[in-house]
């Protein structure tokens, strides 16, 4: 599960639409993404920090070929697909997003 480069999404969301945007993610979306050209694979991590006011934190991990093909699927119309499929959870979901190269890998 090693990929030269990662996009990493840190979410946050309610408990109240913590069920709904779950279900979306794992029978729609991250396959969609996954399946884009340059995407290898991905994964998502319950983390144990949650925010101050309650919402449960998660991450999700990509990895893709290259800085140049996440650059291209910027560029693509999916993720405008992915946000007008995101707009019923927008109230209870907030995002910060980050990408970069793999330095460094044991195993």
């Amino acid at each position: 599960m090693v990929a030269p480069f990662l996009y990493i999404v840190k979410f946050w969301v309610s408990p109240q639409g913590e069920q709904a945007l779950l279900h979306w993610l794992d029978s729609k979306h991250m396959a969609d993404v996954t399946a884009q050209p340059g995407f290898q694979w991905s994964r998502r991590v319950r983390l144990d920090q949650d925010a101050d006011d309650g919402w449960h934190a998660y991450t999700m991990i990509y990895g893709l070929d290259s800085r140049d093909a996440l650059l291209r699927y910027f560029e693509s119309d999916a993720p405008k697909q992915y946000a007008a499929e995101r707009k019923p959870f927008e109230q209870h979901l907030r995002m910060e997003r980050s990408w970069g190269s793999l330095e460094f890998s044991v195993g």
